[in-house]
């Protein structure tokens, strides 16, 4: 073999070597060790969570968000919304469970630069342009059970979401049923006012209102009404309403039974969306920032549109006043505004058929209309009327409220409302025993001295 002809086999044969090379081969995947591993190993018992903290962006308010619900000295209390209480007990199991046995199902990527893709970006950092929803859980010594940032759903995956642990880059599909909400009324006491329809014997609607430019109330005529046994149905515990002493009724009408109980109904069935602490010293100032105003003597409160009492068989008076509306939405609707300013206000041609509104709850006890006392029998050391009236006052003297401009027009109603036309023989609609007059529930007493008001 000539030296050309070497130099021709060893160039083919180099040749023959690099397209070997070269070729396409099907690459194997890389197997992690912790695919298929549960997320949170060591948290096997929804019991032990003792604290759920949410952390979230809100894209109309642009801000991060934080939503927390804890067991303090043995009670569930809402931290976010200045500790009001939670019925946290079966809620936060479910919200537990959610995390017990989840796998790391599936990786999706190891790169930080794909998590804004994924939506696992921290919530809290403000560069962030796909962030998730930070979701932990503490026992109650305070060992993390559940740290976790909660992306997008997977679109060919049903029930997969695109998870991460805060200091990891790598992404995982996992298939989650998540049972955790971050919405106010969904962790509190259903059950504001304590109060059942049924119960109410008396009920005061008094629709004022309060024209602050000259300091006075207008529009004042207030309807008590009262429930007496209907002698044409001697057997029906519902009974009959009559127009209470010193009322007035509406010259060619008759009250409107089923109007009474659909009224009665929203005082029994009152959700508030919001809550607001109110000073242990009331000032001049928290009342008037939210609708309620006191008369010099700070013996007498009004709410800026009137309020209503409602009367129970056991002389508990529970009196609603009703306050300034609020247009705060989100966390600032819940739990108010964060940093102190001023809740928004309406423009004057702002239509407000969604504003919430101020209501401010005071409860009394009355013993002339207590009917479960024993006339004839010795009176009670403590009644069980004014020992819930205690309990009851305990409870709302914390708290300024929220409620939804449904519950309020269901509620608070203009005089004639309570009317339709007369029934041919019906009668007058003036009582047909007369009622006791009803005491108005002295208020908490501000703490300074107030200048002239209604």
């Amino acid at each position: 073999m000539n030296r050309t002809t070497l130099i021709s086999v060893v160039i083919a044969l180099g040749s023959l070597g690099l397209a070997i090379w070269m070729r396409p081969v099907e690459i194997a995947a890389v197997a992690y060790e912790d695919t298929g591993t549960p997320l949170f190993p060591s948290f096997s018992d929804p019991a032990q969570a003792s604290s759920l903290e949410v952390t979230s962006w809100d894209d109309t308010a642009a801000r991060v968000t934080n939503f927390k619900v804890e067991q303090k000295a043995g009670r569930w209390v809402i931290p976010s919304h200045n500790d009001y209480p939670a019925d946290g007990t079966e809620r936060m199991g479910k919200a537990a469970a959610s995390f017990i046995d989840v796998k790391k199902d599936v990786l999706r990527s190891e790169r930080s630069e794909d998590h804004a893709q994924f939506g696992v970006e921290d919530p809290s950092d403000p560069n962030a342009k796909g962030r998730g929803q930070r979701i932990t859980i503490k026992d109650a010594a305070g060992t993390v059970l559940v740290d976790i940032i909660l992306g997008k759903k997977l679109d060919d995956k049903e029930g997969f979401f695109y998870v991460r642990l805060p200091d990891q880059k790598r992404v995982y599909a996992s298939k989650i049923d998540v049972d955790i909400s971050t919405n106010f009324t969904d962790w509190i006491e259903k059950d504001l006012l304590k109060i059942e329809q049924d119960s109410i014997t008396q009920f005061l609607s008094d629709s004022y209102k309060v024209d602050e430019a000259q300091g006075k109330v207008t529009e004042r005529d207030p309807l008590l009404l009262k429930r007496e046994p209907d002698p044409s149905k001697p057997d029906d515990k519902e009974g009959m309403w009559v127009i209470g002493e010193g009322s007035t009724g509406v010259d060619g009408k008759e009250l409107d039974s089923f109007k009474i109980r659909q009224i009665l109904s929203g005082v029994d069935r009152l959700q508030i969306v919001g809550v607001r602490p109110r000073p242990e010293q009331l000032t001049l100032q928290a009342l008037q920032s939210k609708g309620f105003f006191v008369t010099p003597d700070g013996r007498r409160l009004f709410g800026n549109e009137g309020e209503v009492k409602a009367i129970t068989e056991d002389g508990v008076v529970y009196t609603l006043y009703f306050g300034e509306i609020t247009l705060d939405s989100g966390l600032a609707l819940t739990a108010g505004s964060e940093d102190g300013s001023k809740p928004a206000e309406a423009k004057p041609d702002e239509e407000k058929k969604d504003a919430n509104r101020y209501m401010f709850v005071d409860v009394a006890y009355d013993p002339a209309s207590d009917r479960t006392i024993n006339p004839a029998g010795p009176p009670p050391d403590e009644p069980e009327g004014l020992k819930r009236a205690k309990q009851l006052q305990a409870r709302f003297d914390k708290w300024f409220y929220v409620i939804s401009d449904a519950s309020f027009k269901q509620i608070r109603k203009d005089k004639a409302e309570f009317f339709k036309d007369a029934s041919p023989g019906s009668g007058p609609t003036a009582p047909t025993t007369p009622a006791a007059p009803v005491k108005p529930a002295k208020p908490a007493k501000p703490a300074e001295k107030k200048p002239a008001a209604p």
